[in-house]
Protein backbone atom coordinates (compact mmCIF):
# COMPACT_ATOMS: atom_id res chain seq x y z
CA UNK A 1 0.00 0.00 0.00
CA UNK A 2 2.78 2.45 0.74
CA UNK A 3 4.23 2.08 -2.69
CA UNK A 4 0.79 2.70 -4.68
CA UNK A 5 1.20 5.78 -2.29
CA UNK A 6 4.69 6.79 -3.40
CA UNK A 7 3.78 5.93 -6.99
CA UNK A 8 0.66 7.92 -7.06
CA UNK A 9 2.80 11.27 -5.31
CA UNK A 10 5.60 10.80 -7.33
CA UNK A 11 3.74 10.53 -10.90
CA UNK A 12 1.30 13.61 -9.25
CA UNK A 13 4.35 15.66 -8.69
CA UNK A 14 5.90 15.22 -11.82
CA UNK A 15 3.01 15.78 -13.46
CA UNK A 16 2.23 19.21 -11.81
CA UNK A 17 5.77 19.80 -12.25
CA UNK A 18 5.99 19.18 -15.94
CA UNK A 19 2.60 21.36 -16.15
CA UNK A 20 4.12 24.62 -14.62
CA UNK A 21 7.50 24.04 -16.64
CA UNK A 22 5.58 24.24 -20.07
CA UNK A 23 3.58 26.98 -19.00
CA UNK A 24 6.14 29.61 -17.97
CA UNK A 25 7.71 30.60 -21.07
CA UNK A 26 5.88 32.31 -23.65
CA UNK A 27 6.53 31.20 -26.85
CA UNK A 28 7.72 33.49 -29.87
CA UNK A 29 6.36 33.00 -33.58
CA UNK A 30 7.83 34.81 -36.40
CA UNK A 31 5.75 34.34 -39.28
CA UNK A 32 4.70 31.01 -38.24
CA UNK A 33 7.27 29.32 -37.31
CA UNK A 34 8.81 29.03 -33.28
CA UNK A 35 11.24 30.56 -32.20
CA UNK A 36 13.71 28.00 -30.76
CA UNK A 37 16.04 30.28 -28.10
CA UNK A 38 18.14 29.41 -25.22
CA UNK A 39 17.11 32.27 -23.39
CA UNK A 40 13.05 32.43 -22.88
CA UNK A 41 10.75 35.49 -23.27
CA UNK A 42 9.23 36.57 -19.99
CA UNK A 43 6.74 39.26 -18.38
CA UNK A 44 7.81 42.16 -16.88
CA UNK A 45 5.32 44.32 -15.62
CA UNK A 46 2.41 43.17 -17.68
CA UNK A 47 5.13 43.47 -20.57
CA UNK A 48 6.30 41.22 -22.55
CA UNK A 49 10.37 41.17 -22.47
CA UNK A 50 11.81 39.18 -25.32
CA UNK A 51 15.63 38.62 -26.70
CA UNK A 52 16.46 41.16 -28.71
CA UNK A 53 19.33 39.17 -30.94
CA UNK A 54 17.02 36.21 -31.31
CA UNK A 55 14.65 38.19 -32.42
CA UNK A 56 16.54 40.33 -34.72
CA UNK A 57 18.69 37.54 -36.45
CA UNK A 58 15.83 35.68 -37.07
CA UNK A 59 14.75 38.43 -38.91
CA UNK A 60 17.27 38.58 -40.58
CA UNK A 61 18.47 41.97 -38.68
CA UNK A 62 22.29 42.48 -38.23
CA UNK A 63 22.61 42.75 -34.29
CA UNK A 64 26.09 44.53 -33.32
CA UNK A 65 27.22 44.88 -29.22
CA UNK A 66 29.00 47.70 -27.71
CA UNK A 67 30.02 46.64 -24.13
CA UNK A 68 32.00 50.02 -23.44
CA UNK A 69 28.33 51.77 -23.65
CA UNK A 70 26.41 48.96 -23.06
CA UNK A 71 24.31 49.42 -26.06
CA UNK A 72 23.27 47.91 -29.25
CA UNK A 73 23.05 48.77 -32.69
CA UNK A 74 20.67 46.92 -35.52
CA UNK A 75 21.13 49.07 -39.25
CA UNK A 76 19.05 52.03 -37.92
CA UNK A 77 18.18 51.42 -35.00
CA UNK A 78 20.12 51.78 -31.37
CA UNK A 79 19.39 51.06 -27.91
CA UNK A 80 20.99 51.33 -24.55
CA UNK A 81 20.63 49.17 -21.46
CA UNK A 82 18.71 50.43 -18.80
CA UNK A 83 17.76 53.38 -20.61
CA UNK A 84 14.14 53.66 -21.76
CA UNK A 85 14.29 55.89 -24.96
CA UNK A 86 15.97 54.16 -28.42
CA UNK A 87 16.11 55.97 -31.64
CA UNK A 88 14.78 54.56 -34.87
CA UNK A 89 15.31 56.04 -38.11
CA UNK A 90 16.94 59.15 -36.51
CA UNK A 91 13.67 59.29 -34.03
CA UNK A 92 13.53 59.07 -29.87
CA UNK A 93 11.14 56.06 -29.19
CA UNK A 94 10.59 55.51 -25.71
CA UNK A 95 10.03 52.36 -24.32
CA UNK A 96 6.99 51.04 -21.75
CA UNK A 97 10.06 48.95 -19.95
CA UNK A 98 13.88 49.51 -20.87
CA UNK A 99 15.93 47.04 -22.18
CA UNK A 100 17.51 44.84 -19.52
CA UNK A 101 20.27 42.15 -20.18
CA UNK A 102 19.27 38.57 -18.19
CA UNK A 103 21.63 35.89 -18.34
CA UNK A 104 23.91 38.02 -20.52
CA UNK A 105 21.44 38.68 -23.24
CA UNK A 106 19.55 41.65 -24.22
CA UNK A 107 15.69 41.86 -24.07
CA UNK A 108 13.48 44.20 -24.80
CA UNK A 109 9.94 44.63 -25.15
CA UNK A 110 7.54 43.00 -27.86
CA UNK A 111 6.26 46.21 -28.54
CA UNK A 112 9.45 47.64 -29.69
CA UNK A 113 9.96 44.98 -32.77
CA UNK A 114 6.70 46.17 -33.84
CA UNK A 115 7.83 49.95 -34.08
CA UNK A 116 11.64 49.51 -34.68
CA UNK A 117 11.07 46.88 -37.55
CA UNK A 118 7.59 47.54 -38.54
CA UNK A 119 5.99 44.21 -37.92
CA UNK A 120 2.73 43.51 -37.25
CA UNK A 121 2.92 41.77 -33.47
CA UNK A 122 0.08 39.99 -31.74
CA UNK A 123 0.35 38.61 -27.73
CA UNK A 124 -2.06 36.18 -26.81
CA UNK A 125 -1.56 36.40 -22.53
CA UNK A 126 -4.27 32.94 -22.55
CA UNK A 127 -1.81 31.01 -24.80
CA UNK A 128 1.41 32.47 -23.45
CA UNK A 129 2.25 33.32 -27.37
CA UNK A 130 3.25 36.10 -29.45
CA UNK A 131 3.67 36.24 -33.22
CA UNK A 132 5.60 38.65 -35.02
CA UNK A 133 4.49 38.80 -38.24
CA UNK A 134 5.70 40.60 -41.88
CA UNK A 135 2.85 43.34 -42.30
CA UNK A 136 0.79 42.39 -45.74
CA UNK A 137 1.80 43.98 -48.82
CA UNK A 138 -0.85 46.37 -50.15
CA UNK A 139 -2.49 45.47 -53.81
CA UNK A 140 -0.67 47.31 -56.36
CA UNK A 141 -3.16 49.90 -58.34
CA UNK A 142 -5.21 47.55 -60.87
CA UNK A 143 -5.30 44.58 -59.51
CA UNK A 144 -8.43 42.83 -58.36
CA UNK A 145 -9.22 43.60 -54.97
CA UNK A 146 -8.60 40.51 -52.28
CA UNK A 147 -11.50 38.75 -50.69
CA UNK A 148 -12.89 40.91 -47.77
CA UNK A 149 -11.24 44.26 -48.91
CA UNK A 150 -13.28 46.75 -50.98
CA UNK A 151 -11.91 47.31 -54.35
CA UNK A 152 -11.36 50.67 -55.67
CA UNK A 153 -14.08 53.11 -57.13
CA UNK A 154 -14.41 52.27 -60.62
CA UNK A 155 -12.47 48.32 -60.78
CA UNK A 156 -15.21 45.55 -61.32
CA UNK A 157 -13.75 43.48 -58.39
CA UNK A 158 -16.99 41.22 -58.51
CA UNK A 159 -16.62 40.78 -62.73
CA UNK A 160 -15.36 37.50 -63.62
CA UNK A 161 -15.52 35.16 -60.06
CA UNK A 162 -17.94 32.80 -59.02
CA UNK A 163 -18.13 31.98 -55.00
CA UNK A 164 -16.99 28.49 -55.89
CA UNK A 165 -13.76 29.19 -57.60
CA UNK A 166 -12.62 32.56 -55.14
CA UNK A 167 -10.64 33.78 -58.36
CA UNK A 168 -10.99 35.89 -61.37
CA UNK A 169 -11.57 33.72 -64.36
CA UNK A 170 -9.63 35.53 -66.88
CA UNK A 171 -6.49 34.89 -65.46
CA UNK A 172 -7.10 31.33 -65.60
CA UNK A 173 -6.45 30.51 -62.39
CA UNK A 174 -8.08 28.04 -59.96
CA UNK A 175 -7.68 27.65 -56.44
CA UNK A 176 -6.72 23.56 -56.70
CA UNK A 177 -3.72 25.08 -59.17
CA UNK A 178 -2.45 28.11 -58.32
CA UNK A 179 -1.15 29.30 -60.90
CA UNK A 180 -2.26 31.41 -64.14
CA UNK A 181 -1.94 30.02 -67.75
CA UNK A 182 0.29 33.21 -68.64
CA UNK A 183 2.99 31.84 -66.18
CA UNK A 184 3.63 28.40 -68.13
CA UNK A 185 3.10 26.66 -64.83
Amino acid sequence: MKTKLIVVLTLSLFLLSAGIAMAANPAIFINGNELATENPAYVENETLMVPLRAVFEALNQEVQWNAEDRSVTSGNIWLQIDNNVATVNGESVTLEVPPTIVNDRTFVPLNFIAVSLDKEVLWDAALLRADINDKPVPAEEGTPAEEGIPAEEGTPADEGTTEDEGTIEDEGTTEDEGTTEDEGS
